[in-house]
């Protein structure tokens, strides 16, 4: 057994002790006193020196390049919790994406890690941060620095999954990525409409509202259809269309608001410039005015191809399957780091459908299989260790020596 699993799994009441701590006292978004405070403790207990950045947590271990940093997420969704667990979540937040493991991990990956220092190569930093269902959280961080001060070259991060959630091994031991694209953007627009009110008994004295925004909805939903080619998958989604206040008056207001998942930084950026003209120009020919806006967003969660093919050559050696897979649909705010340096981002697979676990991530009723966790810490850590040494300074010098001979 490699050696970081090994001592992954003895820590492992620990951490599932950390991990029923934090799904006990889940917390929503940005809002993450006890989880901050609880992330702070453990870190410092540790030899770390945690400091807040961008309403998250990082710190490091090492010194000097290369720089890899390792990311986990804090919060909750807002959902009342039926998973009928000892250690539930009372309060209205519920931990149903795992990001309470995801943390847990990410600790017990410190403890090995200031174990094993003499090994690093270089640095690693990591990243606890808030917010992440909110997708602002990992811009917060960016904007406050969070590749900077050491520059980081390299980032990872991972994921549980777990229940009817893919096709493929869900068993504790698995572990899956994709070679490219792991999942797509994804963008929430609100488009607020504007018209005149009228009485039913005279429709042409006013302008609808409500016929502008159908007839957007509609225009959006061929958009896709007429604009993107077929062999590109993009997913556009309208939640919410509201409007009028009664049956026979002419509604001056309309709203929709929706989403769009694109798996191509050109397609989201296509799409978040057509999705305003689109919907100001099908009002104005109804005479209304709109406005989009975009609440939120991320970019593709795109696993460079060669730190991916390097880390889960390092995986094998923890894990004991790892699964190529196609990309999944659901999008994922460590994408905005995609933007900067190269990602790899993998799920680590926690239970079954066969094993009982029957629900999927973001179900109030969702449970894991906590044998899981010591394989992710194992491979938090291991993969920081092994990157660093295939890239230190040293390394590449030797190879650069034997270029020349």
């Amino acid at each position: 057994m490699n050696l970081f699993l090994k001592e992954a799994f003895a820590m492992k009441d620990n951490i599932i002790e950390n991990r029923r701590y934090i799904h006990e006292n889940a917390e929503l978004g940005f809002d993450l006193p006890k989880t901050r405070a609880f992330v702070i403790k453990q870190l410092t207990s540790l030899g770390y020196a945690p400091i807040l950045l961008g309403e998250g947590i990082t710190c490091t271990i090492g010194s000097g390049q290369p720089v890899i940093l390792l990311r986990a997420d804090m919060d909750a969704l807002p959902q009342t919790e039926t998973s009928g667990l000892d250690f539930a979540c009372q309060t209205g937040a519920c931990h149903s994406c795992g990001h309470d493991a995801h943390t847990a991990m990410l600790l017990a990956a410190a403890a090995l890690l200031r174990k094993h220092a003499d090994l690093l190569k270089g640095t690693v930093k990591l990243m606890f941060q808030a917010g992440e269902e909110t997708l602002l959280g990992s811009r917060k961080m960016l904007d406050a620095g969070i590749l900077d001060y050491p520059k980081v070259d390299a980032a990872m991060a991972l994921h549980m999954n777990f229940g009817p959630c893919g096709d493929y091994d869900m068993h504790a031991g698995s572990l899956a990525y994709s070679a490219h694209t792991m999942m797509p953007s994804a963008d929430e627009f609100r488009i607020t409409i504007k018209g005149k009110a009228s009485h039913g008994s005279t429709p042409y004295l006013g302008v609808s509202a409500a016929s502008a925004a159908a007839n957007i909805v509609v225009a959006l939903q061929q958009l896709i259809s007429l604009e993107i080619p077929c062999d590109e998958p993009v997913i556009l989604s309208i939640g919410k269309l509201t409007s009028g206040t009664a049956s026979n008056i002419i509604p001056e207001e309309a709203e929709i608001m929706g989403s769009f998942r694109a798996f191509t930084r050109e397609n989201r950026e296509y799409l978040r410039r057509r999705l305003p003209e689109v919907a100001t120009s099908i009002a104005e020919s109804w005479r209304a005015n709109a406005k989009a806006e975009f609440l939120g967003g991320v970019a593709p969660n795109i696993n460079d191809p060669d730190l991916a093919k390097e880390m889960a050559g390092y995986c094998s050696q923890i894990m004991e399957k790892v699964q190529v897979i196609p990309p999944v649909k659901g999008s994922e705010d460590f994408a905005n780091l995609c933007e900067y340096v190269p990602t790899f981002f993998a799920n680590v697979c926690a239970g079954s459908i066969d094993e009982g676990y029957a629900y999927s991530m973001h179900n109030p009723s969702a449970r894991l299989d906590e044998n899981a966790l010591p394989y992710g810490s194992a491979v938090y850590a291991f993969c920081a260790v092994k990157w660093l040494e295939n890239h230190s300074i040293a390394q590449r010098e030797n190879e650069s020596g034997k270029e020349l001979l």
